[in-house]
């Protein structure tokens, strides 16, 4: 019985932690020294990435239970193939996480105790030159993640294990999260809203898959 749980409960688990820390995460707006400011000030800012990060992997292994679900009906290569755009997308996803929660960080302290002068104007330098990229990485994982949830809703769609509405759910979220990173700049909280129905999709999933296996 413990080991039917250990799927539904990552995955339940993965997708909540990532909703929490995106809600506690600050927004940040303005040029480079505003945004280090903030990051400065979040006393949880940590403690928000590393819960972002920890969550990946609890998600990704109930998304592999999810599969396992799969196996011997329709939606088999469906969800296989989700699996492996959806590490994908959770590996560029950690890029962009711990960029923000390590040097992000790093650069806000020295922004923010040095006197003004040359070394908190190369903290600024540094993150302006460095952010593009990660949220270059963003909008890709968003993309990903988009993508994945449409095949993984493909799947169970085909699969019939699950209830149906689910598949067709899968498919309006992993769709809008996809048009979302590609019409939005990676620099706007549209292109960040890719992540949110992806993320929901999973907390409802992960709930449908608890209650296959108590059943």
């Amino acid at each position: 019985m413990l080991a039917r749980l250990l799927y539904p409960v990552c995955l339940l688990l993965g997708a909540l932690l990532a909703v929490v820390a995106a809600v506690l995460h600050p927004d940040l707006t303005g040029d480079g020294a505003a945004q280090l400011t903030t990051i400065a000030q979040c006393g949880a800012w940590r403690a928000i990435h590393w819960t972002f990060l920890f969550s990946f992997p609890l998600a990704l292994t109930g998304l592999v239970g999810l599969a396992r679900m799969q196996v011997a009906t329709p939606g088999e290569n469906a969800v296989r193939a989700g699996v492996i755009v959806g590490t994908f997308a959770y590996g560029a996803w950690t890029v962009t996480v711990a960029f923000m929660g390590g040097a992000g960080a790093s650069l806000a302290h020295s922004f923010t105790v040095a006197e003004a002068g040359m070394t908190a104007t190369r903290a600024v330098f540094l993150f302006d030159m460095m952010q593009p990229f990660a949220l270059a990485t963003q909008r890709m994982a968003g993309f990903a993640l988009g993508l994945s949830t449409c095949l993984f809703a493909w799947g169970v769609s085909g699969g019939k294990v699950l209830p149906r509405w689910l598949g067709s759910g899968g498919l309006a979220a992993g769709a809008v999260a996809m048009t979302l990173a590609l019409v939005f700049r990676e620099d706007t909280k549209a292109d960040q809203a890719a992540f949110v129905l992806p993320v929901l999709w999973q907390v409802v999933t992960g709930s449908a898959m608890l209650r296959v296996a108590r059943g």
